[in-house]
Formats: C-alpha cells, sequence, structure tokens
C-alpha cells in the first residue's frame, strides 16, 4: 500500500516535499501549501498517520524508504525541496543521511537527534497504559493547545487521533526517542535550514547545534520565544525564513533568530 500523497499548487514549479510530525497528519501544512503555491507542493501522510494510517510504522529508515518511494512515483529523478518538522524533520535527517542525491536543499525543524537513553523504557510503559487517553475528547483538546493546532482543526486531529492504532503509536515514540544522529549524515552536500524555538526541550535546542559542528552544510537559527508548532503558532513567520533560505535571502536580520554555531 502507498502512502496518501496530497499534491498542490504549480505541478511545473520546483517541488516542496512537507513531512508532518507525529500524532498529526499533512493538513498541519496548510498555511504552507498557500503560502508556497507557485511551487509543487507535494505533502505526505505518514506511515501510521491520517490516511495512510494502515499502513505500519515500522523504523525511521522503513518510513524515510516509504516517503521517497511515493515522492519519486509523482516527480521521477527530480531533486527536491524536504521540509520537516519534528517526526519529519527526523526523517529529513534519515534522507539526507541516506538519499543526498535525492534532495535539493532542507528544512529541518525541531528534530530530536539526541537519544532519550535515561528513563526511556518507563517512558514507553507510561505511554502503553496512557495510550487510551488520545481518545478522550478533553485529552486531545489539551494536547492540540501544547502543538499549537487552531481551534478549526481540532476535529481533524481528534479524527486523526483515533486512527492511530496502539503499535503505531509505540513504534513511533519509540522511534522517535531513541533517534541518533547517523555519522553519514556529516557527508551529505546538502544546504540545510536546522531550526528550533527556544521554548523547546532541551535536546531539541541541543540537536540544532548538534547538526551544525557535524555538517558544514547546516545553517542553525533558534527561534525567540518559539515552542514545539511553530508552522502553525506562526506560519508567516515560519514560511518567510524557509523562502528566504531557499531563495539564498539572508535571514540574520530577522530580530528572532539567533545563530547556532
Amino acid at each position: 500500500m502507498d502512502l496518501y500523497i496530497r499534491r498542490t499548487g504549480e505541478y511545473r514549479g520546483p517541488s516542496m516535499v512537507f513531512l508532518h510530525g507525529g500524532g498529526v497528519a499533512g493538513w498541519m501544512w496548510d498555511r504552507q501549501a498557500e503560502f508556497f503555491r507557485d511551487y509543487h507542493v507535494i505533502i505526505p501522510d505518514l506511515p501510521g498517520h491520517g490516511r495512510s494510517a494502515d499502513i505500519p510504522f515500522i523504523s525511521m529508515n522503513d518510513a524515510a524508504s516509504k516517503v521517497l518511494t511515493a515522492v519519486r512515483d509523482v516527480v521521477g529523478t527530480e531533486k527536491v525541496i524536504l521540509v520537516g518538522f519534528s517526526l519529519g524533520g527526523q526523517l529529513v535527517v534519515e534522507i539526507l543521511s541516506r538519499w543526498p542525491e535525492k534532495v535539493e536543499a532542507a528544512v529541518i525543524l525541531s528534530a530530536m537527534v539526541r537519544p532519550v537513553n535515561t528513563g526511556r523504557t518507563f517512558l514507553i510503559s507510561l505511554l502503553k497504559k496512557s495510550f487510551g487517553l488520545v481518545r478522550v475528547e478533553w485529552f486531545s483538546k489539551w494536547q492540540a493547545k501544547s502543538l499549537y493546532i487552531p481551534d478549526a482543526y481540532w476535529e481533524q486531529y481528534y479524527r486523526d487521533s483515533l486512527k492511530l492504532t496502539r503499535d503505531n503509536f509505540l513504534s513511533v515514540m519509540e522511534a522517535n526517542m531513541s533517534y541518533a544522529l547517523p555519522e553519514t549524515f556529516a557527508n551529505s552536500n546538502v544546504p540545510a535550514l536546522v531550526l528550533a524555538g527556544t521554548k523547546e526541550r532541551g535536546k531539541v535546542k541541543a540537536s540544532v547545534r548538534d547538526m551544525v559542528r557535524a555538517n558544514r552544510n547546516c545553517t542553525g537559527y533558534l527561534v525567540a520565544g518559539a515552542g514545539h508548532g511553530l508552522p502553525l503558532a506562526d506560519p508567516d513567520l515560519f514560511n518567510e525564513m524557509v523562502y528566504n533560505f531557499i531563495n539564498n535571502i539572508r535571514l540574520h536580520k530577522n530580530a528572532k533568530l539567533k545563530r547556532v554555531v
């Protein structure tokens, strides 16, 4: 079974692939699809999520391979611009580490590449016991707020939460918490913008520094005041940063950005 893919914009324009975070789906990129309407926008629902809910999430590498297969069916051998958030950002890292020749440029947002070692077994056990909460409306509303999901999207978010199976949920969480920066990431020659918010977890912010130091083609910034969900919380700012980066327009004038070296 192939991943579900939504295509918008100008099919003859440069191809941009947006990879969503865990627990949501491709709809989180609606404001980006609208902004980049002069581009060929390709938005997959990742394994286990949204309209790809029936496809098992097996591993980061398997999910990255499925994304590339689905994209290749659309664009052939054309290189693409990759944009990924959280889980989707980790998948961008995986693709750059294994198949950089497929990518023109990349934007990696809120991707953790420092494994959670201490207490991971306990956390997974806790997640197993609390999985049923994702099906409770009040908990779903609280979680949506923490991800900056607009009220207009809550019902869609809740419907997708109901599609997420226990096995896929645990596989995603295990993959997310255990993901480490591949050694081959250093070999990628793809220009990459690496971002995180100043209000995000320490491991997420430290991961920006890890990627910048591992690969000289990475440019890293922390976004002042931003939490985990910048494309939803401040789509105008995020869209401007992505546009400027892929069009070689300098970002340093933005007062909200702090360079990571």
